[in-house]
């Protein structure tokens, strides 16, 4: 059976597991990015820049692979996008 989960990749702390697949271990990340941004706007920590990096892990049989990485900015002012959506 395989699973997927999510790993800070600095601390090794696991945030997640036994997600079906990898669209769920996204969902999981933007759900995570979202959380953090409320608990930082909440605290009145909304300028600077945190950066995480976080693994997705692929878990096969009790075997963990990596397969995707992912980069959160936090606290950081979101600019508009000057380009319209094609």
């Amino acid at each position: 059976m395989t699973s997927y989960q999510l790993r800070d990749t600095a601390t090794r702390r696991l945030l997640a597991r036994d997600l079906p697949d990898y669209a769920a271990a996204e969902t999981a990340l933007d759900r995570l990015d979202d959380e953090l941004e409320h608990d930082l706007a909440a605290n009145g920590e909304g300028a600077g820049r945190i950066r995480l990096r976080l693994d997705v892990e692929r878990v096969t049989d009790g075997v963990t692979e990596a397969v995707g990485h992912h980069v959160l900015l936090l606290g950081v002012d979101d600019v508009p996008d000057l380009l319209p959506a094609a």
